[in-house]
């Protein structure tokens, strides 16, 4: 993936052939005609436009522009996707964040390889702990991603820096140090494009600090909020009549869908849902069960999202089921897939072991949903990720993991990038 929108991917389309054989005659087109040719564009090829001639380099930059872009591909083809791997084992807090791929619009993976040389956060600053020469820096640390734009911080626990970035071009904002200093919270975090004001992003920030104790209910949750319009941290207790917040939450990053963010709560057996852009009230929030077919001694669960719809999915005995939130109001689940370990067959592939799907449950941890495709969702299988269609039952071999770890399954993210890169607002 190229930093599609940095300074040094500028200056090298600028030094490309194309300036060099524009015609003449181009630059009486009338600007409706250019920018109906330059939509029509790949993304990369259309950011490389930007060096022919300041004339084009204004059209492409305005907001009109990224916003025909989008809407003219946003129809045509689902968006590039990427998945991003990030663990730690017993010793060490964290590790670099890795790319396995994108992939583009007619679903081809680039070759399955945990280093990316063209995504990387290196261009964010060490964190101040770190920055000692006696001490080697610590690796940024994915929290969440929306629209193309991710929240990172340098650390695990105790986090008080966090950057909101956008990978692709390499800007970056710090925010300001929230309001409390917590060992352990939980990340929600959406953004939202805004075309009419120059493709800025504006994006809100959730914190959900850890209870004090974790063998009991709460009635009271408190938030923490940071948002990109007032540039500031607010923070307030919700309230319940009765007691529907458990200790603490399954997964620390919320998953976003519909505006809203979830969190899968750990005693309670459902979902916690809050809406960040609504007023503070009761409102605000709502539970939702999970299917009530789950069964409570299924070890191997996964939440998350797939084609704008809440997916909830269990592997026990030898067997995957799954279930998508089709009624938002109600709650209602439906089953969307169900079928048993044996019935999966791995694609032949010369660079693969010959692997056996039958007899091996141990070691399967269901990673993601595709977001963009509703039959495929991703596992690691013996320290091998697999693409796995639930609907033709078939593996397809993705990479091999350099090491084992319990807790692949809490820190593998889908990236789904937007058509048109965003802009951040200054904090």
């Amino acid at each position: 993936m190229e930093d599609l929108g940095s300074t040094r991917s500028v200056r090298r389309c600028c030094s490309s052939s194309l300036i060099r054989s524009l015609p003449p005659h181009l630059d009486r087109l009338t600007e409706e005609l250019v920018i109906e040719v330059l939509q029509r564009l790949p993304l990369k090829d259309a950011n490389r436009c930007k060096c022919v001639c300041k004339r084009w380099l204004n059209s492409i930059s305005s907001p009109y522009f990224a916003r025909c872009y989008y809407n003219r591909h946003c129809f045509s083809f689902p968006p590039p996707f990427a998945l991003f791997f990030q663990y730690t084992n017993t010793y060490r807090w964290a590790v670099p964040v890795n790319l396995k791929g994108i992939q583009s619009a007619n679903n081809a993976y680039n070759h399955p390889v945990l280093n990316s040389s063209g995504f990387s956060f290196s261009f964010l600053p060490p964190s101040s702990s770190s920055s000692s020469s006696s001490q080697p820096s610590e690796p940024v640390r994915f929290l969440a991603s929306s629209n193309g734009l991710v929240i990172c911080s340098p650390t695990i626990l105790y986090q008080k820096l966090y950057y909101v970035c956008n990978p692709l071009t390499m800007h970056w904002v710090a925010l300001p140090p929230p309001p409390t200093c917590h060992k352990r919270v939980r990340i929600g975090f959406i953004s939202t494009p805004d075309f009419d004001n120059g493709i800025i992003s504006r994006f809100k920030v959730v914190r959900i600090p850890e209870f004090e104790k974790d063998s009991r209910l709460y009635t009271d949750l408190s938030l923490e909020i940071f948002s990109s319009e007032t540039g500031e941290w607010t923070d307030f207790v919700i309230s319940w009549h009765k007691p529907v917040f458990g200790c603490f939450f399954l997964c620390d990053s919320a998953v976003v869908c519909n505006g809203m963010l979830h969190w899968r709560n750990v005693y309670l057996h459902d979902i916690f849902a809050y809406d960040p852009n609504k007023t503070a009230n009761y409102q605000e929030f709502r539970t939702i069960p999970l299917p009530k077919e789950c069964l409570n001694g299924a070890l191997v669960h996964l939440f998350g999202e797939s084609q704008g719809h809440l997916r909830y999915a269990e592997f026990h005995e030898g067997t995957f089921r799954v279930w998508e939130l089709e009624e938002y109001s109600s709650g209602e689940w439906g089953l969307v897939h169900k079928f048993a370990q044996s019935e999966l067959v791995v694609r032949e592939d010369p660079n693969l072991p010959k692997f056996k799907t039958r007899n091996s449950r141990r070691f399967i941890t269901m990673l993601a949903f595709h977001p963009i495709e509703g039959d495929v969702m991703f596992l690691d299988w013996h320290g091998r990720i697999f693409e796995c269609n639930m609907r033709s039952r078939s593996l397809k071999w993705l990479c091999s993991l350099a090491e084992r770890t319990a807790s692949i399954h809490r820190t593998i993210f889908p990236y789904v990038l937007p058509w048109w890169p965003l802009s951040l607002p200054q904090c």
